[in-house]
């Protein structure tokens, strides 16, 4: 996807370690990667907060869980 694409408060489903899981993007991340910028997310299937690109994102999640 591209950042302009991304809206905080969605889920969408994304790869993280080689697995496609739901994620639900709480916010735009003060740091950045090169040229790209980062979003806070959070893994619903384990909980954990992550950084992640819109690159990594593959598209909204029809359901969330």
């Amino acid at each position: 996807m591209k950042t302009r694409q991304v809206e905080v408060g969605q889920a969408y489903l994304a790869k993280v370690s080689g697995q496609l899981v739901t994620v639900r993007v709480v916010g735009r991340s003060p740091y950045k990667r090169g040229q790209f910028e980062l979003f806070d997310a959070l893994n619903l299937a384990t909980g954990r907060r992550i950084r992640i690109t819109a690159a990594r994102l593959r598209g909204r999640a029809e359901k969330e869980g």
